[in-house]
């Protein structure tokens, strides 16, 4: 009773850490250490919060967005998602194939590198029929990147003098799951978070033809459940709040509950540690997602700043 006592006491204190300071860096460590001292309750929490506080955050984020900004990312960035995704897919899966790597892991891990990361890879993992600790393996691998990325891309977009438009694109373009590119983008500035979140949402639709296309090699009926609504339901809102004609102030009060979800969803990010097997890391696979992300960096930011 007394160490669930304590648990409950540390989560708490933790959640008003993040809330108070609305630091995406801050939330993932505070996550990843979370789950190290206090494992069964990471799980849980992780397992029954999931992603929903990120994707409430994002919906929100929507409300903000203006179709001035929207409508000009989306034409003048759609072919160079579209270039990144099919491009990042086929280079992973070919180095896949060099470096030997059983054929449904390299499905998985070119999956998750070219558009969403974790929420690709579980949604390809039963099309494929993926075994379990195969489906783990890749998880723990983007695991690891994306942690890097929250806490390295908004150092380098500082470094390289990037404005937040710029970063917006880079971070989209570069970093796979959206709960790392959000939080990149948040760590940036306010500014970057609404053009990454517009080009994120153009890359994630990608899982539509990464379902049929799964579907047709593999021949399979499995129904699909897992498209994340929340796309929907941010397009949804950033038509409404045109329509509507928000006030400054309610802009701005928008924007303020949209961090604290998108922090707390970031913190859910770190949680997950918990419910990863660090055994499962292999280094093939691990190479394999390093060297594609070393090659989609520095072609993203030649993207981003022209």
């Amino acid at each position: 009773m007394r160490n669930i006592a304590l648990s409950n006491f540390f989560f708490i204190i933790i959640s008003l850490f993040v809330v108070t300071f609305i630091n995406p860096i801050l939330s993932i460590v505070f996550g990843i250490i979370f789950a190290s001292f206090y494992k069964v309750k990471a799980k849980i929490i992780s397992k029954k919060i999931s992603s929903y506080p990120l994707q409430i955050g994002i919906v929100l984020l929507g409300l903000t967005i203006s179709a001035d900004l929207l409508i000009p990312v989306v034409k003048d960035y759609f072919i160079w998602v579209s270039f990144f995704v099919i491009f990042s897919f086929f280079t992973s899966y070919l180095l896949g194939l060099l470096m030997g790597l059983d054929n449904k892991l390299n499905l998985l891990l070119s999956s998750g590198l070219s558009i969403c990361g974790a929420t690709a890879m579980a949604i390809a993992a039963p099309l494929i029929k993926a075994k379990p600790n195969t489906l783990l393996i890749a998880l723990v691998i983007i695991f690891i990147l994306n942690t890097v990325a929250i806490i390295l891309f908004p150092l380098f977009g500082t470094y390289l003098n990037m404005n937040n438009f710029e970063f917006g694109i880079f971070s989209a373009l570069a970093i796979h799951d959206t709960g790392s590119v959000i939080g990149s983008a948040l760590q940036f500035s306010d500014n970057s978070v609404e053009v990454a979140s517009s080009v994120k949402i153009l890359r994630t639709l990608w899982l539509i033809p990464l379902i049929v296309f799964l579907n047709s090699k593999f021949d399979t009926d499995n129904v699909i459940n897992s498209f994340p609504v929340f796309i929907i339901f941010f397009v949804i809102a950033v038509i409404f709040s045109n329509l509507m004609s928000f006030s400054y102030e309610v802009i701005e009060y928008l924007k303020v509950f949209s961090k604290i979800f998108i922090s707390y969803g970031i913190f859910s990010v770190g949680l997950q540690s918990a419910r990863l097997d660090l055994s499962e890391f292999r280094s093939k696979p691990f190479i394999v997602a390093v060297s594609v992300w070393l090659i989609v960096i520095p072609l993203a930011y030649v993207v981003a700043i022209n």
